[in-house]
């Protein structure tokens, strides 16, 4: 019987280490955990040399963009509904918002680049397609995804800040008198601001798709 040779047992192993997919994994992973991307900590993460990265990215913009598509194929696909334009506004602002609350310090490097990762392109082509079904002149759907998907990354970085923007206390009532009522009014009538802002975003879009 032929004994393996040490050069075979010691081969490349039958499941690479690395992949672009685990690179967008860990890399999800070190936002959600440490707000921040250093490539020689995910390096660490993923029991790899940094080196080894470049064999399969050209650099940190392209680890950001696996992070992108890490995040697509984490967050649930919404069911949106076939011709109601108002429910396809609200699915789609409550999808996007869900998935940038999961990573918010991902956002800001989002911003900073198109999005080209194949999994994200999809899922954008899927909400241009309910667009269309609802009978969205096909000019008008870019603007109307753009001002979701800014008013879903606005919303999951809010929700990371204080309660109220502004800091008034009793004695200051007279020196700011409409502040402090509409202050107070909020305060005995709570609102859902997440959920006012998609009354918002349906109520205008909605009203600028049909003046067109």
């Amino acid at each position: 019987m032929q004994t393996p040779s040490k050069t075979s047992q010691l081969g490349r192993p039958r499941t690479p280490r690395l992949s672009r997919k685990a690179i967008g994994r860990a890399a999800l992973e070190m936002f959600q955990e440490e707000e921040s991307l250093s490539i020689p900590r995910l390096a660490e993460r993923l029991g790899v040399r940094q080196s080894s990265f470049y064999k399969h990215v050209t650099g940190r913009q392209e680890i950001i963009e696996l992070a992108r598509g890490a995040l697509v194929e984490k967050a649930p696909m919404p069911e949106l509904p076939a011709g109601s334009l108002d429910d396809v506004i609200r699915e789609i602002f409550d999808s996007l918002r869900k998935a940038y609350s999961m990573v918010p310090a991902l956002l800001p490097l989002l911003l900073t680049q198109p999005v080209s990762h194949p999994a994200a392109l999809e899922r954008y082509d899927q909400f241009v397609e309910a667009f269309e079904i609802a009978g969205t002149p096909r000019h008008l759907i870019i603007p109307a995804l753009e001002t979701l998907d800014s008013a879903a990354i606005g919303a999951s970085l809010d929700a990371m800040t204080m309660e109220s923007a502004w800091s008034i206390n009793q004695e200051e009532e007279g020196t700011y008198p409409h502040l402090f009522a509409a202050k107070k009014a909020v305060a005995e009538h709570p609102v859902d601001r997440f959920a006012f802002l998609a009354d918002v975003l349906s109520a205008g879009l909605k009203a600028a798709i049909d003046d067109d």
